[in-house]
């Protein structure tokens, strides 16, 4: 029996899968260089036009870095230098790598990156008219998160009044899916790099690399678009056997079943490969290999009342026991909760030639919505994209055979989001609810389009919890008399460290603080004793080590 000192508390628990934020990091950039002016085209005079977007994203995750790859490329619109001065285009790529340090940071982890091209320039080189220098300055976002179980505490039957419950918000893994793919391909060396390279004898190595473009969530499966990009190192069928670089790039769709997915969730792809070869097939041809561990992580934002706050004593208790420690977890929040938007858009595209004139259009629909650009300002995040629409016609003569062709139709959308800043993370979906078509005349073709757009903003909070260690159980813990509190005397306030000092901003917390300032959570927690890291004021004064 009990005595009346004494508390038998039931340690009650819920497993999630919770996704908590290891670190994020923003870098600006520059990535400057030249493009050459093809040969048979004309000298450039000046500059009319420079437009830039970012291809073939490439990650590489070490211990405490993330390795962001790239390449840019660029269309210039520019004036020759002829006496008529007629107005040409010349296209030409860039490549970029940067190194972004964040503590903690494992291979396998979960990263998100967002690349945005801030500004982009190009002049004529003064030296050499059939050069352009182009110039453009990158902002390179890199998140990086782990999901991992956690018994969180939320509840404590038998001590009633000796804690406090609240509602967080909580990143979870809704449902996994795990696939093993192969994925092949043959080429042709000569072909490929139109007699340039000698065929084949024998392949010495292979290195491979998988770069994800597209993830798509279907009723109970993730579809996964990618590239696998090969370099093959082989001997030439030469007399001297000289050794030859291939660079293959093989693309893929794939899916995993995921159980309980459902359009609009979250979705993490993971792709590890496991095994990778080339063999030479016959003449030309090498015949590539790769087998492919696919991992999807479906996640869903749960709000859940958990315990956030127990009493001095029965919190020593516990700790004593075994039964339950403190844990401080970084969490994604939400920074709005309305955050869909409708654009409706009406182009005219022209049927491309050599195709013959529409007498009329059949059908139209939607193969693609691509998000190219996202770009955070001040309460409002804006997403730029472009839709790919396949259109079917008859083709104006008397055996009325029917054509199609494809077009790009770029959009641009603003989504009101109060609290965002630049910098903070965003992700973003866009998808077609309703096309049609009409005929504007023979070569000319009136697109209308309706899409939604939505656009999640998210910034990191720290929220300290309590896990479970002994979930289940029945913790007997002793009581303190209750005492009459007492009004503590005023002291002084100390003078912190002069040099060693900040004044917390708005949406401040120690992580950020640490990650700003090249420190620890910790670390600030010990010089600054008695302050709660989650009760932070604007116009605090704290210590900084």
């Amino acid at each position: 029996m009990l005595s009346q000192q004494e508390l038998k508390v039931r340690i009650v628990c819920q497993e999630e899968t919770v996704r908590q934020v290891i670190g994020e990091q923003t870098v600006q950039t520059v990535v400057r260089g030249k493009i050459t002016i093809p040969k048979q085209k004309p000298k450039a005079e000046q500059i009319l036009a420079v437009r830039a977007r970012v291809e073939e994203q490439e990650m590489e995750i070490i211990p405490d870095k993330v390795i962001v790859q790239g390449k840019i490329v660029f269309n210039v619109t520019y004036v020759a230098d002829f006496p008529t001065q007629p107005v040409h285009h010349v296209r030409g790529q860039l490549e970029f790598a940067e190194s972004l340090h964040i503590p903690g940071t494992r291979p396998g982890m979960d990263v998100v990156k967002q690349i945005t091209i801030e500004k982009v320039k190009a002049e004529v080189d003064p030296k050499d008219p059939q050069q352009i220098i182009v110039t453009v300055i990158l902002r390179i976002f890199v998140k990086v998160t782990e999901a991992e179980p956690k018994q969180l505490l939320i509840d404590l039957p038998g001590a009633e009044r000796k804690f406090v419950r609240d509602e967080v918000r909580l990143d979870i893994v809704k449902a996994i899916g795990r696939r093993q793919v192969v994925v092949s391909d043959q080429v042709d060396i000569q072909q490929l790099f139109q007699g340039k390279k000698p065929c084949p004898k024998e392949v010495i190595d292979t290195i491979a690399d998988i770069t994800i473009t597209k993830k798509e969530i279907i009723q109970d499966k993730v579809i996964v678009e990618g590239v696998l990009t090969a370099q093959i190192i082989y001997v030439a069928d030469w007399p001297t056997q000289p050794v030859h670089h291939a660079h293959v790039e093989i693309p893929f769709t794939q899916f995993v079943e995921v159980r309980g997915a459902r359009p609009g969730d979250m979705v993490n792809v993971q792709v590890q490969i496991e095994d990778v070869g080339a063999r030479v097939k016959h003449e030309c041809e090498i015949s590539i290999t790769a087998v492919l561990a696919l991992q999807a992580f479906v996640m869903e934002q749960i709000r859940k009342q958990v315990v956030v706050r127990i009493d001095d004593d029965l919190l020593a208790c516990l700790l004593e026991a075994q039964a339950i420690r403190q844990i401080t977890l970084f969490l994604d929040q939400i920074l709005n909760e309305q955050d869909q938007v409708q654009i409706t858009l009406r182009e005219i595209v022209t049927i491309p030639q050599p195709k013959p004139d529409a007498e009329k259009v059949l059908e139209a629909f939607v193969t693609d919505v691509t998000v190219t650009e996202t770009d955070v300002i001040p309460n409002k995040v804006i997403v730029r994209g472009v839709v790919t629409v396949k259109i079917t016609y008859v083709r104006d003569a008397p055996d009325q055979q029917v054509h199609a062709f494809q077009a790009e139709i770029p959009f641009t959308a603003f989504i009101e989001v109060p609290g965002a800043q630049p910098g903070a993370a965003v992700n973003v979906m866009a998808e077609a609810e309703f096309v049609s078509v009409g005929l504007e005349d023979k070569r000319r073709i009136v697109v209308k389009l309706v899409l939604k757009v939505t656009a999640r903003v998210t910034d990191i909070v720290q929220k300290k919890l309590f896990e479970c260690l002994r979930p289940g159980e029945e913790i007997v813990c002793p009581t303190i008399p209750p005492v009459e509190p007492k009004v503590p005397e005023k002291k002084p306030t100390p003078t912190p460290t002069p040099g060693r000092t900040y004044v917390i901003q708005p949406r401040d917390t120690f992580f950020k603080l640490a990650q700003r300032f090249g420190t620890t959570v910790q670390a600030i927690q010990a010089v600054n004793p008695g302050v709660d890291p989650n009760r932070l004021q604007i116009g605090q004064v704290i210590n900084l080590p």
